[in-house]
């Protein structure tokens, strides 16, 4: 895949790609200091950063990524052996871009299968130099060095000589982004263009009320350029704040609308008439002691994730297949915090249905 980085504005520069990469240059002059927001999917895609930065007679000395998704942490590894630079990440990403497998192990919800143990979803492991704990200020000294300064609030308005670096979950545990003194703001996986939601259907988060949060932070912020990294740069975030968010309601809609609906009393084709006199079930409790009789009514998260393929056209592989399963169940722990949804155990399986 190639890489070109393009000026957006000032010394702020960005590689339009599957996932979008930023460089910041502290200065014009041949030489000057600079910084990149994430490295791509693999060592050729760091290869092609430095190959950018030398090309526009850059000297790369920090390295921040949003967070340790294999496709913006991919090229780490590369990078530091290259040119020696900083790596900057906020704790919980920086073991994960150590342990690449705990992001596998994660979505599995165990040890992962071979066929998950991929480049995908595993970059070469690297390791942060630098542990941030946003909100916080990145600058380079007169080395080339990583100074990071604590900041008040959630303010993202840049100084003219530092990054503002702010938290932005959801999407991941402890994704950031960070605005140029140009007033870019590069916003990560923190929401997706209409492309990869028409393409896609579900698009992968973590923590449903986070998410929400963001979007609004996001749509509050003042910037003059806003890049996600898997849409194109927009002065104006709001309508893609508003289609994101839209369409996290519809799904969470959808879900409620496929509990309501499902049928979860079925008998265990693998269990056979050993379960015929089971019929007893927990809603809302933990406890088989407080059971009450009566057939299910609901739907298990297989049958969730598999109407919601459906609704949505979704082919799944081992790869969608637990990614598609974790964001599900995301919504699924949503739904129920809510009160929109309760679970209980039906034969030994976890079902879930609207309250009654």
């Amino acid at each position: 895949m190639a890489i070109n980085f393009e000026r957006l504005t000032g010394t702020t520069f960005i590689a339009r790609g599957p996932t979008n990469l930023g460089l910041y240059a502290f200065g014009e002059n041949d030489g000057a200091f600079a910084v990149a927001i994430d490295s791509g999917g693999d060592e050729d895609a760091g290869r092609r950063v430095a190959r950018e930065a030398e090309r526009l007679g850059l000297r790369l000395t920090a390295l921040l990524n949003t967070h340790s998704n294999a496709d913006h942490c991919g090229g780490n590894a590369f990078l530091r052996r290259r040119t020696d630079c900083a790596i900057v990440a906020t704790e919980i990403e920086a073991a994960f871009l150590q342990h690449p497998k705990l992001e596998p192990s994660f979505l599995a919800g165990g040890y992962p299968q071979k066929a998950i143990r991929n480049k995908f979803l595993m970059a070469p492991p690297s390791r942060a130099t630098y542990i941030i704990e946003p909100p916080c200020s990145l600058a380079l000294d007169e080395n080339g060095a990583p100074r990071i300064t604590a900041r008040g609030g959630l303010a993202t308005e840049p100084g003219p000589d530092h990054l503002s670096i702010v938290p932005l979950p959801g999407h991941y545990f402890g994704m950031i982004g960070a605005m140029t003194p140009d007033r870019v703001f590069f916003v990560a996986d923190a929401l997706a263009g209409a492309p990869i939601i028409e393409k896609y259907g579900v698009y992968f988060f973590y923590d449903l009320v986070a998410e929400l949060e963001t979007l609004s932070m996001l749509e509050r912020a003042e910037a003059d350029w806003f890049v996600p990294s898997h849409a194109e740069p927009v002065r104006d975030i709001k309508p893609l704040v508003a289609l994101n968010r839209d369409k996290i309601f519809e799904i969470a809609d959808y879900i409620v609308k496929l509990a309501a609906e499902g049928k979860a009393g079925a008998l265990d084709p693998l269990a056979g008439e050993a379960l015929s006199g089971a019929t007893s079930e927990t809603f809302g409790r933990d406890s088989p002691a407080e059971s009450a009789p009566g057939p299910a009514t609901g739907a298990s998260l297989e049958d969730i994730v598999a109407g919601v393929c459906a609704r949505y056209n979704i082919a799944l592989n081992a790869d969608q297949h637990v990614l598609v399963g974790s964001t599900v169940r995301s919504y699924l722990s949503w739904l129920c915090d809510q009160g929109r949804l309760e679970y209980g155990f039906e034969r030994n399986r976890m079902i879930f249905r609207k309250p009654q």
